[in-house]
């Protein structure tokens, strides 16, 4: 999701390009348009949801409410207002994963890691607004356990 590096134009993976293009589009827009983007990053390791960003928050539950929708409670979500500052959470929460090293990967992930992504637009001549919420799942490793030299 993440590619072999961020900074890597040529091998960045799918979340770094469409935030790019994100912020590509934010920068085009109209002079009558603001936006507001905020960014989450959590995991489910275990069976339990923590925090990337606040790693101290573990065993996270699930909310669901009308405004909302289905949420995980308490889950930090940090505004953000362009690319680099993405890439920086990005990189803070990656270094928070949940990992373990195998025969055939030396970073294999052992949890599911989820980054939410949302963009709130709002134009200041007719009031109107919209919201746009993404969200990029990486599903933990799934190596053939024969191949991977894991025991237990």
């Amino acid at each position: 999701m993440l590619g072999p590096s961020i900074d890597d134009e040529e091998n960045k993976g799918i979340i770094p390009r469409m935030v790019g293009g994100i912020f590509e589009k934010i920068e085009s827009a109209a002079e009558d348009i603001e936006f507001s983007v905020k960014v989450s990053f959590i995991e489910i390791y275990n069976e339990k949801i923590r925090d990337l960003l606040n790693p101290e928050k573990v065993n996270l539950k699930i909310g669901e409410n009308k405004d909302k929708g289905v949420y995980v409670r308490e889950m930090t979500e940090t505004y953000v207002g362009q690319e680099d500052e993405v890439f920086q959470i990005l990189k803070i929460g990656n270094e928070n994963r949940a990992i373990g090293v195998t025969d055939m990967n030396s970073q294999s992930s052992r949890s599911h890691s989820v980054f939410i992504l949302q963009v709130e637009q709002k134009n200041v001549s007719d009031f109107s607004s919209k919201t746009g919420k993404i969200y990029l799942v990486d599903l933990a490793g799934s190596e053939r356990l024969s191949k991977t030299g894991v025991q237990g």
